[in-house]
């Protein structure tokens, strides 16, 4: 049985639209701290300082590895359009294919 690749981590945001999703996309891409950045846009109901919200935005999905983790955090933190942004994160288990790609497309130093 061949090992399993390392765990990617997978990490959830929005933003308020298209543009601005791409935006902080290519920035993580270009920064070397996400393989890869999937967009969809979605409709979200939320709490916002006493009022019940609804919007439509763009969700991320966003991958990378555990060494780039901390400095992707960070960069969201950072460049994120909104002042509370959303930021999940958790571990999932990638192919051994995609695994390897995306660990040698994430570089926390560059």
């Amino acid at each position: 049985m061949a090992p399993r690749p390392e765990a990617l981590w997978l990490v959830l945001t929005t933003e308020a639209d298209a543009q601005k999703a791409s935006a902080l996309a290519e920035q993580l891409i270009s920064r070397e701290l996400a393989a890869c950045v999937s967009f969809q846009a979605i409709q979200s109901c939320y709490r916002w300082e006493g009022r019940v919200e609804h919007a439509n935005e763009v969700q991320l999905l966003i991958k990378t590895t555990a060494p780039g983790l901390n400095a992707l955090l960070e960069a969201i933190e950072a460049l994120h359009s909104y002042d509370t942004p959303e930021i999940l994160h958790w571990q999932a288990q990638p192919s051994h294919a995609y695994g390897a790609w995306a660990a040698a497309s994430i570089n926390p130093d560059a």
